[in-house]
């Protein structure tokens, strides 16, 4: 049962639909293109890795920042709210500066940082909220209702986008009229996100009974299932450090050496995050069929593979097939390895170990970006060389891959249709970032089906 009133409840889920798609909006049209705009402002290797990885490195930040603060606040809401205000303040200021020519490569990439800091903040928090909210038993349904308004929404923001900066620019970043574009793009975003505030402040929040101690994290981090969950969270760093050698640099590959227009652009963008929506529901059934460790381990290895058409992609058509690749098989990999992570985890420690998640990938990935383009690029011939040896350092992680997943002990299994599952925002080249929505206060058994006991460990 909902912990609400049943009008409150009813309202709660009303607005949270039209937040939602106010927020995916937001997201369609400005996070897509934030890489472009510092490949027009003539970002190099490293300040285009920077813009891509500080962000996520530093916003891992924000969740722990939200965790110790809810540890002492019970208000979900008006913290959610004050986070999502700094960061229309954020997309605000990126615009302003863009239209009076002031925006700078730090000032671009600081602001980056500032909004994802603010978004991930806004984000647990919200978790947290809806995670209480929302009972269990309808939790998978609802929020796959959710999710297919935002991935419309999303497309919607970042196919106007596209169009808006073709009209404006239509010779791509090479045009000096984008700098306005991108000037519009940012203040329709942050209007976007104005409405998915106020919706946020008018609905209704349940009673909240706080966060566990950290003495309690640390003693289930010493315990055999917290040493399991910590080499999953160390695995999936490892394979974003690989990762993050190319991933910033598919998109100024697209923009300046094949000469993308931004309707071209566009459609790459847009075939990510239509592969990932249809991707997603048929990995999650897999995994309820087959476990998660094999899903893991086969979307791993897509994953690994991911830069090889773009060895030899000259034009649109194999660009797209490249990233149909690349949305199907980071589906894939992040609901397996958050399937893993959650069989060797406790409710109670979930959102600790989500929190140390996005830090431990965003310095990896920083750690990925900054070797990238210190020591990769000054010995290689361009892009193409960088993917291949990305491509090479992920497929080399991979076959390591079986010798930290097959021994870990087998928890309770996860059954994906009853979990609802949050989409976080855009990442470079694997579209929209999953997590799931998990309840901190309450252990929750019902959507949890213990091994059968015959079943070797």
């Amino acid at each position: 049962m909902s912990p609400l009133s049943t009008p409150d409840f009813n309202r709660a889920l009303r607005y949270s639909i039209f937040e939602g798609s106010a927020w995916a909006c937001m997201v369609g049209l400005s996070e897509t293109y934030f890489l472009a705009t510092a490949v027009y402002l003539g970002a190099g290797p490293l300040a285009l890795g920077l813009a891509v990885a500080m962000p996520l490195a530093l916003g891992g930040l924000g969740p722990l920042a939200t965790l110790s603060i809810l540890r002492r606040l019970a208000a979900r809401r008006r913290y959610c709210v004050s986070a999502v205000t700094l960061q229309i303040a954020t997309l605000l200021s990126m615009s302003t500066l863009l239209f009076l020519e002031r925006l700078s490569l730090p000032f671009l990439i600081s602001g980056i940082c500032l909004y994802q800091i603010t978004g991930q903040a806004a984000g647990t928090a919200w978790s947290s909220w809806y995670g209480d909210l929302v009972p269990v038993e309808m939790r998978g349904r609802w929020f796959a209702r959710r999710n297919r308004v935002v991935y419309l929404s999303t497309c919607a923001g970042l196919v106007a986008a596209g169009a808006l900066l073709q009209w404006i620019e239509p010779a791509g970043v090479a045009g000096g009229k984008s700098r306005v574009g991108f000037a519009i793009l940012f203040a329709l975003a942050a209007l976007c996100r104005t409405v998915s505030a106020t919706f946020l402040a008018r609905s209704p929040e349940p009673r909240f009974h706080g966060l566990p101690a950290a003495d309690h994290v640390r003693r289930f981090m010493r315990s055999e299932r917290g040493s399991q969950a910590l080499r999953i969270l160390l695995l999936g760093a490892l394979f974003h450090f690989t990762v993050y050698w190319s991933s910033p640099y598919f998109a100024p590959f697209m923009l300046k050496q094949l000469s993308f227009s931004y309707a071209q652009y566009m459609l790459a963008a847009l075939c990510v995050i239509i592969s990932k929506a249809i991707f997603t529901s048929a990995w999650g059934q897999l995994i309820d069929r087959k476990g998660g460790k094999f899903v893991f381990l086969v979307t791993m290895l897509c994953v690994a593979l991911v830069p090889l058409p773009w060895l030899w992609a000259n034009g649109l058509g194999l660009v797209l097939m490249a990233q149909v690749l690349s949305g199907a098989s980071w589906s894939g990999y992040e609901i397996s390895w958050f399937t893993l992570l959650l069989e060797n985890s406790t409710s109670r420690t979930r959102p600790f170990m989500f929190a140390a998640q996005s830090l431990a990938n965003g310095m990896m990935q920083l750690s990925g970006v900054l070797l990238a383009a210190t020591v990769i690029f000054p010995h290689v011939r361009g892009y193409r060389d960088v993917f291949a040896i990305s491509m090479a350092g992920r497929l080399l992680l991979t076959l390591t891959a079986p010798l930290v997943i097959m021994g870990l002990r087998r928890g309770p299994t996860v059954v994906w249709s009853r979990l609802g599952v949050r989409l976080l925002g855009i990442r470079p080249n694997g579209g929209f970032s999953l997590r799931p929505v998990l309840s901190p206060e309450h252990e929750i058994e019902e959507m949890e089906v213990e091994p059968p006991r015959s079943t070797p460990e």
